[in-house]
């Protein structure tokens, strides 16, 4: 006798793709990668930074007090100049923008950057070919707080004038006035999280701020003209803390806007870079 092999019939409706193969290939997993949103709320939810928000209040609410103080004395040397809602801003902005800001949001910065080499995460989204996703979640949880810091500061000097009895109308250049700060805040956060990227530790990466935000008050002090040269200026630039008159200057305005955008241009390549170095 001999033996004779037979094969299970097909099932009705199965396709051939279904069928396994000789070759054993698999299929392409359809997973994708996660979207931006997804990125920019992982990343919101990563950041410690809770005192944030109470730190940046108290110490912008420190500078409007000052700004409220310096009004009131000189109250009749600003009537007479018309001055009101910028001789306030000027002097409640001014360490506000050179020492509180950068240091405030440079310190949340570099907390994630520190935690982000103590659990070697760029080493395994790189493995996972994700460091591209991380990186535009980095940059939009980066604009969410520096556009929300912005708004906390404007708030402030809104609810001082409001308080000192300014007309509403004169608030409306401070608006505008915004763009520019957003941007500043932006860049200096790039450049703390670039910093981060090659340091390892929060102690290292807050001592090369302090240093680069000591030289930025210098600069703002002595050679307030060379502020968009240097990025720890650019927030003071921005804000036109000690210029009061260019404040509600459309060209003054867009110039600075631009100045801060490419400084943050440079430090976005910069980062990615780096992150491709690290990685």
């Amino acid at each position: 006798m001999t033996a004779c092999s037979t094969s299970a019939p097909a099932q009705p409706g199965a396709s051939p793709a279904s069928a396994p193969t000789s070759t054993g290939r698999r299929r392409p997993s359809r997973l994708g990668k996660p979207s931006v949103r997804a990125a920019v709320t992982w990343e919101a939810r990563k950041a410690a930074n809770r005192w944030y928000w109470p730190a940046l209040a108290l110490l912008c609410a420190i500078g409007m007090v000052l700004g409220w103080s310096n009004y009131k004395e000189f109250q009749s040397e600003f009537a007479d100049q018309g001055m009101s809602w910028s001789a306030v801003w000027g002097q409640a902005s001014l360490l506000t923008t050179m020492l509180a800001v950068p240091l405030l949001v440079g310190a949340v910065i570099a907390q994630m950057a520190s935690a982000e080499h103590e659990g070697r995460n760029w080493q395994r989204m790189s493995a996972n070919r994700l460091e591209g996703t991380m990186l535009v979640g980095k940059l939009g949880h980066m604009a969410l707080v520096a556009v929300l810091s912005t708004l906390v500061l404007l708030a402030e000097l809104l609810l001082t004038g409001v308080l000192l009895g300014f007309d509403l109308a004169g608030f409306i250049p401070f608006l505008a006035r915004g763009v520019p700060i957003a941007m500043a805040i932006f860049a200096v956060e790039l450049f703390v999280a670039w910093l981060g990227v090659r340091m390892t530790s929060f102690a290292s990466i807050m001592s090369a701020l302090l240093l680069a935000t000591l030289a930025g008050c210098a600069v703002t002090v002595l050679a307030p003209s060379l502020g968009a040269l240097f990025p720890l200026s650019l927030i003071t630039l921005a804000s036109a803390s000690r210029e009061p008159g260019s404040i509600a200057s459309m060209a003054s305005i867009v110039h600075t806007t631009a100045v801060c955008a490419g400084w943050a241009a440079l430090w976005a390549v910069a980062l990615r870079r780096s992150i491709t170095r690290v990685a």
